[in-house]
């Protein structure tokens, strides 16, 4: 999307497409775009609809952990399972739709999709490499496997990739964090929307971690862990 809006707006309107958020970019910006090309109804019809697939099976792929969570851990039915994720998904979905236009989007794409993907990839790579062990976790990727994986890789997923991810928050917390929680490039009548916004984020972030304490609890009576 940034590249096309750069060589169709050129590079003094790019800046403020690019800071005008996730729905902007989707559903401003790009039928702009569309609009000048030659059979541009085809084109913004292709546009939204392969959107919409992307957004349908982008939810199936983050709920599925969810819904085999509450099989494995809590003994629930897949469709006991799938009809509560469906409950609780469509009751957290409500603010985006009636506040679309507050800033609830953009910070959830902001917090949930940007910020805690490097939060959790440094996380699971300090895990897999230096807790578990790099050496026992690359015979367990190698189990069952018919090609290998170069050994430069164990290299790289030990010492590169954390480094790298490091790196990168330390850089976001020196340069962008305090403005960032203290909502300096919010507007003044979005700030109570994107303040909500981050409590249930982090309601939603205790919740799971409440439950998966509980699993563990469950294991560790059954003297599975």
């Amino acid at each position: 999307v940034i590249p096309a809006a750069f060589a169709f707006f050129g590079p003094e309107k790019i800046v403020e497409i690019a800071t005008a958020g996730t729905f902007a970019l989707g559903f401003v910006t790009m039928p702009q775009i569309l609009g000048e090309l030659p059979l541009s109804a085809f084109f913004a019809f292709s546009w939204f609809l392969l959107l919409f697939l992307a957004g349908v099976t982008s939810s199936i792929s983050m709920l599925q952990p969810a819904i085999a969570f509450f099989e494995d851990e809590f003994n629930a039915s897949r469709k006991k399972a799938i009809s509560v994720i469906a409950a609780v998904s469509f009751i957290l979905i409500q603010p985006v739709i009636f506040f679309i236009g507050k800033g609830v989007v953009d910070e959830l794409d902001f917090w949930a999709g940007t910020f805690a993907l490097v939060v959790f990839g440094t996380v699971e790579a300090i895990l897999f490499s230096w807790i578990f062990g790099i050496d026992k976790a690359w015979e367990e990727v190698h189990k069952g496997a018919q090609m290998r994986i170069p050994r430069i890789y164990k290299f790289i997923i030990k010492y590169i990739t954390p480094t790298f991810l490091i790196a990168i928050l330390g850089i976001w917390l020196v340069q962008d964090a305090f403005p960032v929680v203290m909502m300096e490039n919010i507007p003044e009548e979005n700030k109570n929307y994107v303040l909500w916004t981050r409590v249930v984020l982090v309601g939603i972030f205790v919740f799971l971690s409440l439950m998966v304490k509980l699993a563990w609890v469950k294991r560790k009576k059954a003297g599975e862990v």
